[in-house]
């Protein structure tokens, strides 16, 4: 199975050959418009959209014909907004829980990796039985850490630890979060600026045979501040 997660920076549908390009069987997409989402039938792909006050921005979900997604729920709270969670049945069946982690206007607590936390607090029934895939823009780092004295990173980083997940990147590279090194977001497009904040995590089991690529600056930059993370993983 090949999962790609990528924030487009809008503008999904005159980018979105690159994504497909890669024959991803599952493509998670922030700052999407609902319309992105009705375009790809052609292209074999079928998609489901997570939206908010506007039909131009969201988030989309894609998948070829040979899997199925169905929307378990979306929150109608303003956070939050954009963890969704879809169960998946395919060749594999897992829930998949996608994200993207936006600033909520006067609520610290909500923001960001905020969202995260209330949205695995509120709902610990996502792990009562199939495996789990989060995955997305969490505009989230350990070396933030010290923003947040609770409810950060790394204390979201350790209650997916505990329900046997991990992130695909860290543990195929064997790197401690906050100690990165290869960057999915460029602040401003600008690669002095460099911060690891796309991630997908998955069961601990799922490791082996794992492979994890992230794009480069050079080759993205030009269509978004984010770089896309591709995780394909054998499960036969």
């Amino acid at each position: 199975m090949k999962l790609v997660t990528w924030n487009c920076a809008r503008g999904f549908a005159k980018k979105a050959e690159r994504i497909f390009s890669g024959s991803p069987d599952i493509a998670v997409i922030q700052e999407c418009s609902e319309k992105s989402t009705e375009m790809f039938v052609a292209e074999g792909y079928v998609g489901h959209w997570a939206g908010g006050d506007t039909p131009n921005i969201g988030m989309g979900v894609f998948h070829k014909a040979d899997w199925s997604l169905r929307k378990l729920s979306e929150s109608t709270e303003i956070c939050p907004k954009w963890v969704v969670p879809f169960e998946v049945t395919g060749p594999v069946n897992f829930t998949l829980i996608a994200v993207w982690a936006c600033a909520i206007k006067g609520s610290r607590s909500a923001s960001y990796v905020g969202q995260i936390h209330k949205a695995l607090n509120e709902s610990p029934e996502w792990f009562d039985e199939s495996p789990i895939v989060m995955a997305g823009d969490f505009n989230s780092n350990a070396q933030l850490d010290k923003n947040r004295r609770t409810e950060n990173h790394s204390s979201m980083v350790n209650k997916l630890r505990k329900r046997g997940m991990t992130s695909a990147y860290h543990a195929h590279y064997k790197k401690e979060h906050g100690v990165d090194e290869v960057p999915t977001f460029h602040m401003y497009r600008r690669a002095a600026l460099p911060y690891h904040f796309d991630y997908v995590f998955l069961p601990l089991e799922w490791q082996s045979g794992m492979r994890v690529e992230i794009g480069t600056h050079s080759d993205w930059a030009t269509q978004s501040d984010h770089c896309p993370v591709t995780v394909d993983v054998s499960l036969v």
